[in-house]
């Protein structure tokens, strides 16, 4: 029910760091298309990086996963019914 501080830490450093990792990459796209007028594409860096763009691939596959992870489980946090007390009434 309750999520202990470091559950909360933990939580909040992986949106950081989605955070961080969404705004790298729409720099360095914005960048290159101020340099270069086009915006780059996978066969530009893979060409251009050659074996360890897998890796590259591989960690944002796992940003992209973990973003969906933590949208869908704050959105069941959200919409999880909270047990109500009903008092039932005397009869008055």
């Amino acid at each position: 029910m309750f999520r202990s501080a470091q559950q909360n830490r933990i939580g909040g450093m992986l949106w950081y760091a989605v955070l961080i990792w969404f705004s790298s990459s729409i720099l360095s796209q914005a960048l290159f298309i101020g340099f270069y007028g086009i915006p780059y594409d996978a066969i530009d860096l893979f060409g251009g990086i050659g074996p360890a763009y897998i890796g590259l691939v591989l960690i944002e596959i796992t940003m992209w996963i973990l973003l969906a992870g933590l949208s869908v489980v704050k959105m069941v946090r959200k919409l999880k019914l909270k047990p109500v007390n009903i008092v039932p009434s005397l009869g008055k």
